[in-house]
């Protein structure tokens, strides 16, 4: 006969133990992973968020820092220059009241031609059909 022989493995209790919570370790350590990779998904997304709201701001501020400034020139102009500037504006002003005055008075001229055109037009269509109506009596 053939010589058996037997092993045995002698398994220890804190091997049995490891084994068990093995694979509990394995996951948790996997969530923890996960958990890091979408907390850095989100900072990166609000960072550049926060850095678009910071432009925004500065850009307000710089908005009304000109607005305030607008009183008040970048460059000195003399006195005698400045009223000449506001003469020309004050022309301009006036210029532009006279160019509307008289595209309105054109406008109306148009308009009163076309309806005379047309009031002309209505009064022959009916005296042709007044010809008409004595033709047929």
């Amino acid at each position: 006969m053939a010589n058996v022989t037997s092993t045995t493995v002698v398994v220890s209790p804190y091997w049995a133990w490891f084994e068990s919570v093995f694979w509990i370790i394995i996951l948790v350590i996997i969530l923890l992973i996960v958990y890091f990779i979408i907390k850095e998904i989100r900072l990166m997304r609000n960072t550049s968020r926060l850095a678009e709201i910071d432009l925004e701001k500065e850009k307000l501020s710089l908005m009304k820092a000109e607005m305030a400034q607008r009183g008040q020139p970048f460059f000195r102009v003399p006195p005698e220059k400045l009223e000449e500037i506001k003469g020309l504006a004050d022309e301009n002003v006036v210029l532009e009241t006279d160019i509307y005055a008289q595209h309105n008075a054109v406008d109306k001229r148009i308009q009163r031609l076309e309806n005379r055109v047309k009031l002309t037009k209505l009064d022959r269509l009916v005296e042709r059909i007044k010809d008409e109506e004595k033709k047929l009596k």
